[in-house]
């Protein structure tokens, strides 16, 4: 099942209470006492942002990079319409990577540079054509992880907001995350 525009955001208050709640050594949640709803969304967490050897409190203590509403024309789609005259795609990234440095020094050299990450985004959205928004969202997650090893994640949704579909819509599109560990 894909993920929809209503979670733009990595974790929300009840799931940091879900997570953070009964077992703080291990990050564990027992179930026991605890309400359906928040086993629904520890449960939601759980298949959304544990990977291998990140557990969930690690990955939700971490700070981040957000890049919101990037807007680039492309020629991306199974369609040869699509591939001749291209689209307007919108793209979204948020990269997990300690920004303790760079707030206590000021100094860019201590994080990552947000046009770099824009810059990525430009060079694979207006690059060369791509059947699927997958595989543009896989290309720029694998880019800025591999470009960047201080990034340990990387969550981009790709939006096509221009789609031959009967009925109102903002867009559509896919999201994924992608790990350091899980690269391919």
């Amino acid at each position: 099942m894909r993920r929809t525009s209503v979670d733009t955001q990595p974790i929300t208050a009840q799931h940091q209470h879900a997570l953070s709640s009964s077992h703080p050594a291990t990050g564990n949640r027992s179930e026991r006492g605890s309400t359906k709803k928040e086993r629904d969304i520890l449960k939601e967490s759980k298949c959304i942002f544990s990977g291998p050897s990140m557990g969930e409190r690690e990955f939700v203590d971490k700070d981040k990079l957000i890049l919101r509403g990037l807007k680039f024309h492309g020629f991306h789609g199974v369609k040869s319409e699509e591939k001749k005259l291209g689209q307007k795609f919108v793209i979204d990234v948020d990269a997990w990577l300690d920004l303790n440095d760079a707030g206590k020094s000021d100094d860019i050299s201590d994080t990552v540079s947000y046009t770099d990450i824009y810059r990525i985004v430009k060079e694979v959205v207006e690059g060369p054509s791509q059947n699927l928004l997958e595989s543009v969202a896989h290309l720029i997650a694998n880019t800025t992880l591999l470009k960047h090893p201080q990034i340990s994640a990387v969550r981009v949704k790709v939006g096509k907001p221009h789609v031959a579909v009967h009925g109102t819509i903002d867009y559509l599109g896919v999201e994924i995350l992608r790990y350091k560990k899980k690269l391919i």
